[in-house]
């Protein structure tokens, strides 16, 4: 009975197209209807991850294996294309340039890999369970949820909803480290729920950083490329599952403000300084600090479901991908200026 009254709100507030959303400089409005055509003809099972190409696409990732990926016009919502990666699972996409062109790195948590693709959909590689780490007995224990990507080939996966740890692999895949999970002592550990999402951060060439999202953990850290721990930011209240860096800024979507607690809690997005510091929540109230200290956040109830994934146009329009979401698993929020 709850999660039909948490749906109904949340429906009814998308009705609300002209309802101004987030504080200043950062507030939108939703674009009702943005897209519906396309979901119709291939609908959404859960919006998990989005991108986009070179070419201004919008690449959105669901773990419908009959279209694992739809294609759309951002600016019309017009579907484009849509393929399938047979990955039931299908969880975290990144998409990484590659000798020229670009294809889409695929986390799978229910066939444990990490797949690489082409932007049509053909498979290029498959990454399976490491193995060779000796921290899991079995594939069913690794669960990725997200690649993060080194220009010069280098990648890191995050086992999200497996045992936590952060796996290191040079260009031709090779196992190089593992770190995060159990390992290490204090700050060092990513305890369970962890490592959803996350970023690598090169704006400073002599301190890169991977920033992690830690979901049910209320908080981001932020830790060197060998896996050092730096320093931390505390969300109350929130669910960060992902960090997207636009324009000097960052893109956090809280999948619930009560999560797990309350898997029918609604969740909202923030807008972050280059500092970590909240300058607009979006379907929320505004961050309120007491002595340096954050407040608990707490969703608005009606903007939105579950968002899982963010991403801006160079507008900075934004779009979401909503997990757990049938009425409403993909928006289009326009900025106002």
């Amino acid at each position: 009975m709850l999660r039909i009254l948490i749906l109904a709100l949340c429906l009814s507030g998308i009705a609300k197209a002209e309802e101004l959303l987030g504080q200043k400089p950062f507030q939108y409005r939703l674009l009702k209807n943005w897209a519906q055509a396309a979901l119709t003809t291939a609908p959404l099972k859960n919006g998990h991850a989005l991108t986009f190409d070179s070419q201004g696409r919008l690449f959105v990732l669901t773990d419908e294996a009959q279209h694992n990926v739809l294609i759309l016009d951002p600016q019309t919502g017009d579907l484009l294309g849509q393929w399938t990666a047979r990955m039931p699972g299908a969880h975290g996409m990144s998409l990484v340039k590659e000798g020229g062109r670009e294809v889409l790195y695929i986390t799978d948590t229910t066939l444990h890999e990490v797949r690489k693709l082409s932007l049509e959909g053909t498979e290029l590689a498959s990454y399976p369970w490491p193995e060779k780490s000796g921290l899991y007995a079995k594939a069913t224990e690794y669960r990725p949820s997200k690649t993060l990507h080194h220009p010069q080939g280098d990648f890191w996966v995050l086992d999200g909803y497996g045992k936590d740890y952060i796996h290191h692999y040079n260009v031709t895949g090779q196992l190089l480290k593992s770190w995060g999970g159990d390992l290490g002592q204090g700050e060092n550990q990513l305890p369970h729920w962890g490592p959803h999402g996350g970023l690598l951060d090169l704006s400073d060439a002599a301190a890169p950083r991977i920033i992690i999202a830690m979901s049910d953990r209320q908080e981001i850290k932020r830790f060197t490329l060998e896996g050092q721990f730096v320093d931390k930011f505390p969300f109350p209240g929130g669910n960060p599952r992902d960090l997207v860096a636009w324009q000097g800024h960052y893109l956090m979507p809280h999948l619930g403000d009560r999560w797990p607690q309350n898997r029918d809690s609604p969740g909202f997005i923030s807008i972050l300084d280059s500092h970590f510091r909240i300058i607009s929540n979006i379907g929320a109230p505004a961050a309120v600090t007491e002595n340096g200290v954050l407040q608990p956040l707490k969703s608005d109830a009606h903007t939105f479901i579950h968002p899982h994934a963010v991403a801006a146009d160079a507008e900075g329009n934004l779009y979401v991908a909503q997990f757990a979401s049938p009425t409403a698993p993909l928006l289009k929020l326009q900025r106002v200026r």
